[in-house]
């Protein structure tokens, strides 16, 4: 059992990393207790999804995971503790991010709460077209074999109605997540840097540009041409999604008037 939780915690120490830092900021933008209410909501969807589509196909299709990975690490029925853990911090990261990217660096809300759950889910998808396909190659790295899907997908791999079945589930996640945070309010913020979401905009940054990495190494180490062409294309794919959004989020900021003036008093 020791040994299981080990291999989870220190084994996955990825997952832990952005786990820890899904704390600290939860639990200062939203409160213990509706962090803990929304963890425990997503840990027990992330549950259900996973071992409903390892089972019976839905909502990801179906797919598997390494069987050797049981005796190294916790596993709640056919499923990795890891991976339904993976769900509170995809979708808050996606969800604060969202909140900045739209409502811009001057304010902490915007004036769209519509378009602030679109964005979250778009964000929260997106990440995961970037970190499953990269999973997949994970013997190539220290990732190590993690699953495989059953079927042909489009995306190096990866079934389009996987991608449909997260999207759905971040929908619910950042649901739960925005009526939780329903009557958060819009305040001034007076500079980018001092704007509270920007770590979780960082965090989320963060863990595709991990998996990005993790790709550029494994096309230039791994002796396999087949994974390297696929891992190198998927880094390349980061960059030619990501740059043009970073290029126009800033735009769009760039449109924003300060909420406050120096020196204005």
């Amino acid at each position: 059992m020791w040994h299981e939780i080990a291999g989870t915690v220190f084994g996955r120490w990825y997952v832990t990393i952005f786990g820890i830092s899904f704390l600290v900021f939860a639990l200062r933008h939203i409160g213990g207790r509706r962090t803990a209410i929304y963890a425990a909501a997503a840990i027990v969807i992330g549950v259900l999804a996973e071992n409903g589509s390892v089972r019976y196909g839905f909502p990801y299709t179906g797919y598997r995971f390494d069987p050797s990975l049981r005796g190294d690490e916790l596993f709640v029925g056919d499923v990795p503790l890891m991976v339904s853990l993976s769900y509170t911090f995809m979708s808050y990261f996606a969800f604060a991010a969202a909140r900045l990217i739209v409502g811009g660096p001057y304010h902490t809300r915007s004036r769209q709460p519509i378009l602030e759950f679109a964005v979250a889910v778009m964000l929260a998808t997106w990440a995961l077209w970037v970190i499953d396909p990269i999973s997949r190659l994970g013997r190539h790295f220290f990732l190590g074999q993690l699953f495989r899907y059953d079927g042909p997908g489009f995306w190096f791999g990866l079934p389009l109605g996987s991608q449909v079945g997260f999207a759905g589930t971040s929908a619910i996640l950042i649901g739960i997540l925005t009526w939780l945070q329903r009557d958060e309010p819009d305040e001034p913020v007076a500079r980018l840097r001092e704007h509270p979401r920007v770590p979780a905009l960082g965090a989320y940054v963060g863990q595709v540009l991990f998996m990005t990495g993790t790709a550029f190494v494994v096309a230039r180490t791994t002796g396999n041409a087949a994974a390297a062409a696929m891992a190198d294309s998927l880094a390349g794919a980061t960059f030619i999604i990501g740059v043009p959004m970073g290029l126009m989020v800033a735009v769009h900021w760039r449109s924003l008037t300060p909420a406050t003036q120096p020196n204005s008093a």
